[in-house]
C-alpha cells in the first residue's frame, strides 16, 4: 500500500481492502497517540483488527483517505449523563456571566441538566465571511466540568465547510456525538491533558470565559 505525501492513500493500491493494522502501521503514532483516518469529513480511530474496504478508504472526489495520529482521548470526559449539583451550578453561573458580558442579545441553555449553551447568532471572523457569516455555536459541557474542558465546540451543518478542514460530520477526542445527529458539525479544538486549570473560585481558573476565548482564536487564525 502506498502512501502520497505520507499522508493519504494512494486509490491504486488499495485493491480488494486494506488491514487496519497495516493503516496504523504507516501512521506510526508515537507514545500517548493513536491512528486515525480522515474521509469524507469525518475522523475515526482505525481499528486495527479491521478489513477496510475501498469504500472507507476513498473520498467522494476519489481521493484516499488521509492517515496521521491524534493524541489519546482525555480520561473521564463523559457527556449527556448524570451530573453533580455542583457542576450544574458552576456551569449555570458561568453561562449568566457571560450572557451578560459578552453575548448581550442572549444564549439559550439547557437548564434543566446544564449540557449545553447556544449563541443564537455569533459572528464568524472574517476569513470566514466568504463561506459564512454567522452561525449559531455550540458549547457543549461534559459531565465533569468543570474539572475537565468541553471538547471541540459545534457551528450549524449547513455551512460547508470552514478555512482550515478542522470542521467535521464527525467527532473525534471523546466529544459529545449527540449533537451530530441534530444539525451541527464539530469543530476539533483540543485541550491536552492537564493544560485546563480551573479554581475553586472559577473566577480565579480557566473557565467558560477562557473557552470562548480559545473559541475565538481558533476560528480567527
Amino acid at each position: 500500500m502506498a502512501i502520497i505525501n505520507g499522508r493519504r492513500i494512494d486509490p491504486r493500491s488499495i485493491g480488494s481492502g486494506v488491514k487496519g493494522s497495516d493503516l496504523a502501521r504507516y501512521a506510526k503514532p508515537g507514545q500517548g497517540r493513536r491512528a486515525i483516518m480522515e474521509s469524507n469529513g469525518r475522523v475515526e480511530t482505525i481499528q486495527q483488527g479491521k478489513t477496510y474496504q475501498p469504500r472507507e478508504l476513498v473520498d467522494k472526489y476519489g481521493r484516499g483517505a488521509k492517515i496521521t495520529t491524534m493524541p489519546d482521548r482525555s480520561k473521564g470526559h463523559s457527556f449527556g449523563g448524570r451530573r453533580s449539583a455542583k457542576s450544574k451550578g458552576i456551569i449555570t453561573e458561568q453561562v449568566i456571566d457571560v450572557a451578560e458580558h459578552l453575548f448581550k442579545q442572549g444564549i439559550d441553555f439547557d437548564e434543566d441538566d446544564a449540557h449545553w449553551m447556544v449563541v443564537p447568532n455569533f459572528r464568524l471572523p472574517q476569513r470566514w465571511h466568504r463561506i459564512a457569516e454567522r452561525s449559531p455555536l455550540m458549547i457543549a459541557f461534559p459531565n465533569e466540568y468543570p474539572a475537565l474542558p468541553p471538547v471541540g465546540f459545534y457551528l450549524m451543518a449547513d455551512i460547508p465547510c470552514s478555512p482550515d478542514g478542522h470542521f467535521f460530520d464527525g467527532v473525534g477526542h471523546g466529544a459529545w456525538d449527540e449533537p451530530i445527529r441534530n444539525g451541527w458539525k464539530w469543530y476539533c479544538t483540543y485541550i491536552h491533558n492537564g493544560a485546563w486549570q480551573p479554581a475553586r473560585n472559577w473566577r480565579d481558573g480557566d473557565n467558560l470565559y477562557t473557552y470562548i476565548h480559545l473559541v475565538k482564536e481558533v476560528l480567527g487564525n
